[in-house]
């Protein structure tokens, strides 16, 4: 059984899109809630909400300044990124930026990854009465995949192989081989 905490997920959902819509960027979630909006419902509880956000670091102030007249605490972290956070939720924006290809700053000047742009729609997609921005399930599927890029201690959890799966069946439901998104994901570190 979902408690109240959908709520204030739902809440921080749209203060994103607006503040990422009046500062004409995006910000695409990733990471636990992708499987819930490719379902259009809630599957789990959720703490936090991932984002990837064009051209953040520009933005930050910008960013700063939204939440914290809505009474958020705001925290910009060491490698660039920036964490929002409430009591019983937390928001972490990541830097990305496009080009040929999307490189995304995880560690700030210390590492990278890149990825094809086609991963980060632009169109927003319904979820609960929400129009939200989400990756692609190939971007999700390899992060899933190759967690190491991110964090080389990291430990693999029941949620992350399930979503894995389904994801996984997402992608070859359009004719593409899973493994061959791999290919695509290039990880560069200092």
């Amino acid at each position: 059984m979902l408690t109240n905490n959908g709520d204030i997920n739902f809440l921080a959902m749209r203060l994103v899109e607006q503040c990422s819509t009046s500062l004409h960027t995006l910000s695409w979630i990733w990471g636990g809630f992708t499987v819930d909006i490719l379902e259009n419902r809630m599957l789990r509880e959720h703490d936090d909400l991932d984002y990837l956000t064009l051209n953040l670091h520009s933005l930050i102030p910008d960013f700063i300044r939204f939440f914290e007249s809505w009474d958020w605490q705001t925290q910009l972290l060491t490698n660039g990124d920036l964490k929002i956070k409430r009591p019983n939720i937390k928001i972490h924006l990541g830097h990305v930026e496009i080009s040929e290809r999307v490189r995304w700053t995880h560690n700030g000047d210390q590492g990278s990854i890149w990825f094809p742009p086609e991963w980060l729609n632009t169109t927003p997609k319904k979820f609960c009465d929400i129009g939200v921005h989400v990756v692609q399930p190939e971007f999700q599927y390899v992060m899933l995949e190759r967690p190491q890029m991110l964090d080389p201690d990291w430990k693999c959890r029941e949620k992350d192989i399930t979503a894995r799966e389904y994801l996984k069946n997402c992608i070859e439901s359009k004719g593409i081989c899973p493994q061959s998104l791999l290919e695509q994901v290039s990880d560069k570190c200092k």
